[in-house]
């Protein structure tokens, strides 16, 4: 058994000379490993090299999870990549895509993305492309790279990784993201597991987008709308002109509405929330802010809005409800710096019957939006944070398909149910801390094990001492 002994007394000095570096090393996280993505497969359509000579083309992949018995999922976040480049669904709905800045190299990017779950069955599927890039005109290497941690309402998770157990198919189902017929799909064929391969381990990982909602008001159009409003759509609008010096380029946003909403920029659309059925027990989408990242043009910027409330709950269709919208949206210039803005009386608001009929509103014919309070107040409280795919980033699914040089499959895929749980149980994933202890400045022998220990409660008295 190893041990260390020390004889003589021992400065504070020479312990945190001694130990800090080894502190900050073992307290810094591996953000890959972290995500689980590290003991993932790159797998794609069987081919007999996927390394070197994967067929050009798009390829679908479904994994569908089913919750353990007992266990309600409520939520997931995914680490993902594919070379070239992937589109990626969950319950239909759009959540993410592969950075398009490096042509052809945006597999280099992971994408950390997060999004609402169903109770019990999840789809996930995938559009993945190979494409020719520089000198790789022809069949090149080609993969796809995932791990999903799901949440469960009791605070417990699991991680489900790409292997040979997700379906995939060179031929794209008409009906996907959520295809009903499988029989085109086979098993996923694993080319190799993360760090081997032409890809290795030179994979970059996101910083957390920390844009938030705290700060921002919830927004309606009339008074007492956090506790009675009628069912109906108002709109919303912000129009945001660049400071003289500067030049837009491109905005993050994250909103949501109770009890939904349609987001335009610009005039175009952008995307919208899952579909909320309104029945009691099932989805309530408002509880789950959609996180969008949008193109903008360089002076000037309309960000619309069209917010619908449903009437209460299995009541009369005429019954009022509470209805708000809370929005922040963080604008990039083209020097690097932003600026945040957020829902406040300045926006302008007014009834609607549709997004073509705002959208033609003058400006003069539109009111100050009325404050329901700041956002993390009654009735909302917290929501959660999930990505959505701008809408005007979803890939032409009818492209070119790659050609397997193997049979296709068949497989079962089990449609996701509408029950979602309380979001208000979710957890984070954290990790977890060494039990505390205390050591001597005297001198003595120290057990190999116990440094692990020693070392955290040095770096906590430096913290003090700084």
């Amino acid at each position: 058994m190893l041990s260390f002994a020390f004889s003589g007394p021992i400065s504070l000095k020479f312990i945190l000379a001694a130990f800090l570096p080894a502190v900050w090393a073992l307290g810094k996280r591996d953000a890959i490993s972290d995500s689980g993505l590290s003991s993932a497969n790159w797998i794609w359509l069987p081919e007999p090299d996927l390394l070197t000579t994967a067929p050009l083309g798009n390829v679908a992949f479904v994994k569908t999870l089913t919750s353990p018995t007992g266990k309600t999922a409520v939520r997931a976040s995914i680490a993902i990549t594919a070379d070239n480049n992937f589109t990626l669904w969950c319950n239909a709905q759009p959540i993410g895509a592969t950075d398009g800045t490096s042509a052809g190299q945006g597999w280099q990017n992971i994408q950390a993305l997060s999004s609402a779950l169903n109770a019990s069955a999840n789809v996930f599927s995938v559009l993945a492309s190979n494409s020719a890039v520089g000198s790789l005109a022809d069949a090149n290497p080609a993969g796809l790279l995932a791990a999903i941690r799901v949440f469960y309402s009791d605070g417990s998770n699991e991680t489900v990784l790409s292997d040979n157990t997700w379906l995939v198919s060179g031929t794209i189902p008409k009906d996907f993201p959520v295809p009903l017929d499988l029989s085109s799909f086979t098993q996923a064929q694993i080319a190799t597991k993360f760090g081997s391969g032409p890809w290795g381990t030179g994979l970059q990982f996101p910083a957390a987008d920390t844009l938030n909602l705290t700060g921002s008001a919830w927004l309606w159009n009339s008074n007492d709308a956090a506790t009675s409003a009628p069912a109906g759509s108002v709109g919303f609008r912000k129009t945001v002109v660049s400071p003289s010096d500067k030049t837009a380029s491109s905005a993050t946003v994250v909103l949501t509405a109770d009890n939904t909403f349609q987001l335009l920029v610009n005039g175009q659309y952008i995307g919208a929330p899952f579909v909320d059925t309104n029945v009691l027990g099932s989805a309530e989408s408002w509880q789950y802010a959609q996180r969008f990242t949008i193109a903008l043009t360089a002076s000037k910027n309309t960000f619309n809005v069209i917010a619908t409330n449903f009437p209460a709950q299995n009541s009369d269709p005429n019954s009022p409800s509470s209805a708000g919208l809370v929005a922040a949206i963080r604008i990039t210039y083209s020097d690097g710096s932003s600026s945040i803005l957020r829902t406040d009386t300045s926006w302008l608001a007014g009834s609607t019957t549709s997004a073509a009929s705002f959208l033609a509103a003058a400006d003069s014919s539109l009111k100050a939006a009325v404050s329901q309070g700041q956002y993390g107040n009654g009735p909302w409280n917290q929501v959660t944070t999930v990505d959505a795919l701008n809408a005007l980033k979803l890939p032409a699914i009818n492209g070119v398909v790659a050609t397997p040089s193997g049979s296709a499959g068949s497989g079962t895929l089990k449609a996701p149910t509408s029950t979602f749980s309380d979001p208000s149980s979710q957890n984070t994933d954290t990790s977890q801390s060494p039990p505390p202890g205390t050591t001597s400045g005297a001198c003595g022998t120290v057990d190999a094990r116990l440094l692990p220990l020693l070392m955290l409660t040095l770096a906590s008295l430096a913290f003090c001492l700084l």
